[in-house]
């Protein structure tokens, strides 16, 4: 569980991010895997995300970033993980 202390921080840098985003158009494409737990986690990632001024996308040629976000401990994750970055 995040403390509050380290809340702030991470507000913090999400507003430094926004800053140099300011007036840019970046993408951004989230690929889960996993259990019920990625799908949570993915969608706290959207929100800070568009918080620093990105937008979603699911054309990975057209994003700025790529989150992979996958579970270590389901061993199906891990293959499908691997095989998008063949």
């Amino acid at each position: 569980m995040n403390t509050s202390a380290e809340i702030k921080e991470q507000e913090k840098f999400i507003e430094k991010v926004k800053k140099i985003n300011e007036g840019k158009k970046l993408k951004y494409t989230i690929l889960t895997m996993g259990c019920q737990l990625n799908e949570n986690d993915s969608e706290k990632l959207c929100g800070m995300l568009e918080k620093m001024g990105y937008e979603r996308t699911e054309k990975t040629e057209e994003c700025d970033i790529s989150v992979f976000n996958t579970c270590c401990v389901r061993e199906n994750a891990e293959d499908k993980l691997f095989g998008k970055l063949r």
